[in-house]
């Protein structure tokens, strides 16, 4: 709690009136009717509905990360950012369910589902969660898991962050005894050969791996490594819970194709966090959006490289495929309300404004691109990938939708917490 001198100083620096318990207006202050954002890092700040009369909840200060080797557990405080939990689990050889990034916040994520690299193998993030505290809209902290408020725990586990502001995690952790990963990359002109080859592979893998394929035109920047500065690639990415050799067997067809650049090893769980390359950083500015793809056969990527590939004056700097299937399409028991993503692959294309200009030029071809693949599309979205304005029943299946609804309209009636996706109460 800041201390009492503090607040008198902030009183006198703020333009506005900061009302304090003890002043003669506190009462009426406090009862204005003011909504609650809730915010961790930057990823997915950009806000989707007018913010007026709402109060930015940062919890970035709520910091701190129990590993617990022996039960292969971890508690996280809701600041976290995936790579405080990567850093200790990946040292007693276990994994948490982190995404591509290490610097997205640990809660966020994993109340909106929870996509990573270990995911064909344990799931959306979001189901290995074993505990949630939280403090709701009637002001009470809770502490929610299977015994207790299982409604609840169950809405928080997919349905985000719209339930309250929640204050810390607990989740599971998985052992990696061995793991192999990296990237393969050709130039983008054999953009078509690689994808299509990458396609035909899949079949071939177990649940153990997972993989991207993906179109990049790097940027010349110098946070990213020189083999990739200022390239036009194509590349297959992917995480194998293999040793080397018996990764190396599965590579083989891949690297029948000569790649450029192959950087693949045997790696703790902690090179996860980079292997994606994403930036230490929130990057300003981006401009991306997703879709699900229920099948992807030669058709579908005829029409990614002939929209922006080779030759196509594309703007977007990255396009991936990433394959889902394995545990992220067989719910759990006890699974939270994003038990699945019922999709073979996730398309997502996004590209950096570098003018007044740019930003409508690359949503008009990832428009392009979408309506292309729409053949292939499910008509679903994922919340964490839905970078703009989106009906959030696009997220859930209907049934599940509907009971969301219900646990809204029950732990805050007043819609005092005001989400990225906004599911309104049920109507009568």
């Amino acid at each position: 709690m800041l201390r009492a001198t503090t607040l008198e100083d902030l009183r006198e620096r703020l333009a506005g009136r900061l009302v304090l318990p003890g002043d003669p207006d506190w009462d009426a202050a406090r009862g204005l009717g003011l909504r609650v954002a809730a915010q961790t890092t930057g990823h997915h700040a950009s806000a989707l509905a007018p913010l007026q009369d709402t109060v930015l909840l940062k919890t970035s200060g709520l910091t701190g990360v129990e590993v617990d080797a022996a039960t292969r557990t971890a508690r996280a405080a809701s600041g976290a950012v995936w790579l405080d939990v990567s850093r200790p689990a990946s040292a007693a050889g276990l994994a948490g369910l982190a995404g591509s990034s290490p610097d997205v916040g640990v809660a966020g994520y994993t109340l909106g589902g929870g996509l990573g690299w270990l995911a064909r193998r344990h799931g959306l993030a979001a189901n290995s969660v074993t505990a949630i505290e939280l403090v709701t809209a009637e002001g009470r902290p809770r502490r929610v898991d299977h015994r207790h408020d299982p409604e609840l725990f169950w809405a928080l586990r997919g349905g985000g962050g719209r339930f309250g502001a929640v204050t810390a995690l607990e989740f599971r952790l998985y052992p990696v005894p061995e793991l192999y990963a990296g990237w393969l990359a050709w130039p983008w002109e054999r953009a078509r050969e690689v994808l299509q080859a990458w396609r035909e592979w899949l079949p071939s893998v177990p649940d153990e791996v997972t993989s991207i394929g993906r179109l990049l035109q790097v940027p010349p920047i110098p946070e990213i490594p020189a083999a990739f500065r200022g390239r036009q690639l194509v590349a297959v990415e992917a995480a194998m819970l293999r040793d080397q050799d018996a990764g190396a067997g599965l590579l083989r067809p891949l690297r029948a194709l000569r790649p450029e650049i192959d950087t693949f090893a045997a790696v703790p769980p902690l090179a996860l966090s980079h292997l994606h390359m994403d930036p230490d950083g929130p990057v300003p500015g981006g401009v991306g959006e997703h879709r699900l793809l229920g099948d992807l056969p030669a058709e579908a990527v005829d029409a990614l490289v002939d929209t922006a590939g080779p030759g196509t004056c594309s703007p977007l700097h990255s396009i991936e495929l990433r394959q889902l299937g394995g545990a992220v399409a067989r719910p759990a028991p006890g699974a939270g309300a994003l038990a699945t993503l019922d999709a073979a692959f996730m398309l997502f294309g996004a590209g950096i404004p570098a003018g007044p200009d740019a930003a409508a030029a690359i949503e008009a071809r990832l428009a392009t691109l979408f309506e292309r693949l729409r053949p292939w599309d499910t008509g679903r979205l994922y919340a964490n990938f839905a970078k703009g304005p989106a009906d959030p029943r696009a997220f859930f299946p209907p049934d599940t939708y509907r009971r969301l609804q219900r646990v809204k309209a029950e732990v805050d009636p007043d819609d005092l917490f005001l989400p990225i996706h906004p599911i309104p109460a049920p109507t009568p």
